[in-house]
């Protein structure tokens, strides 16, 4: 029985949006929302809403302090959601997801080591490295014929070089949608252990399992003592725009020296609102909200994969196993990247990511968001195929 309400989109318009303010203007204008931007278009759960607005009733906005009543349900939607125990001393509350990475750089790596990326993904990674005067190592992953895996040989090459001193993870990847399984994690955890190198594994998307379910990767065999998973309401809850996050580290040293850089990096209080968002989510309405959420998701992703392949064999679909972002491959049409993207804005008025913000080999695909009312997503397929077809790209 259906309980929520994922058809009607929240208003961005006067919001100060960033995807409102940056989607292109023809699109905008026309009432069309935009298919970039990981963030849904629906409201996050009633639950945390009701939560948020229960704690802005109370009129207190003081500094505010991880206690019982924020630890209790972490321990408990781990449990329930992600099938493992957590101690209290684990999670570690920071000041968000860029702020947890941009910390793990500055603590476990010093100027000019290595940090092993592997794309495509999320770009922001290869930006931190960067702005720390730390060097990107590439380990791309195997593109076979619109399926990836990780090249699990050249990261041990890459790992067993001591200038290289942590490799960053997606799971599922952004943007393509893969859920690193149980097995090649271990693998993973056992060359970090061998090699002393750190891991931090990004799991914003975690809660959002398609069609596998993502593990907690620093509580695998072996990940313990150089693993960091980043977890947060981000993605799987709509709140990209705040600055709250929690990471999963339970190595005692691993825990000792981020929490070093924490303390460098002036955190302080958590934001009450988030304090009380965290209770209102991770809660048995915050559950039966995300189960029809992912459900609702997973048709968006099922009728894409299909809608695609009856009608525009041409665009091959990676099929997405977690997260709710679909990773399109135009390259059959030939065109330069500025070309795919001016014929998607303007002739389909669709609105994806450029593939090369998440692969510096990523021309001609494209990124786009699934988390958008179906009826939304059809016009946009309908649209899509119609300038396909006046392009002779589709029959």
């Amino acid at each position: 029985m259906k309980r929520f309400d994922f058809d009607t989109k929240a208003s961005r318009e006067n919001m100060g949006n960033m995807k409102y303010i940056n989607c292109p203007e023809n699109i905008r204008k026309a009432g069309i929302i935009s298919f970039s931007g990981a963030e849904p278009e629906y409201k996050t759960a009633p639950s945390v809403i009701k939560a948020m607005v229960q704690r802005a009733e109370n009129g207190l906005m003081g500094y505010t302090l991880a206690d019982e009543t924020y630890y209790e349900p972490i321990r408990w939607w781990f449990l329930n959601e992600r099938d493992v125990k957590l101690k209290n001393e684990w999670i570690v509350p920071t000041l968000g997801m860029s702020f947890a990475f941009n910390s793990c750089v500055k603590a476990f790596t010093k100027e000019g080591d290595g940090v092993i990326i592997q794309q495509p993904t999320y770009h922001h990674y290869q930006k931190a490295v960067e702005n720390h005067k730390r060097r990107i190592v590439y380990n791309d992953l195997i593109n076979e014929d619109g399926l990836y895996r990780m090249d699990l040989e050249g990261l041990e090459r890459l790992m067993a070089d001591k200038n290289n001193r942590m490799l960053v993870l997606c799971n599922p990847q952004n943007p393509t949608g893969n859920v690193w399984g149980e097995r090649v994690l271990t693998i993973v955890a056992g060359l970090s252990k061998k090699y002393g190198v750190y891991v931090y594994c990004d799991e914003i998307f975690a809660e959002v399992s398609l069609k596998a379910k993502a593990p907690v990767y620093s509580l695998l065999g072996n990940a313990s003592d150089y693993g960091i998973s980043a977890t947060s309401l981000g993605k799987t809850f709509g709140f990209t725009g705040t600055n709250q996050a929690n990471m999963i580290i339970p190595g005692e040293e691993t825990r000792k020296i981020f929490l070093r850089q924490r303390k460098l990096a002036h955190f302080g209080s958590i934001d009450p609102l988030m304090h009380a968002a965290i209770g209102g989510a991770y809660s048995p309405s915050g559950a039966q909200w995300k189960d029809e959420m992912v459900a609702y998701v997973r048709r968006n992703s099922e009728y894409i994969t299909s809608f695609i392949k009856e009608n525009m064999p041409v665009i091959k679909v990676t099929p997405c196993e977690g997260g709710y972002v679909m990773w399109l491959d135009f390259r059959a049409l030939g065109l330069d990247e500025d070309s795919l993207m001016a014929f998607l804005r303007d002739e389909a008025l669709f609105d994806p990511d450029r593939g090369s913000r998440y692969d510096r080999n990523g021309e001609g695909f494209v990124r786009m968001n699934i988390s958008a009312p179906i009826a939304d997503i059809k016009e946009c397929m309908e649209r899509l195929l119609s300038a396909m077809k006046k392009r002779g790209y589709a029959d």
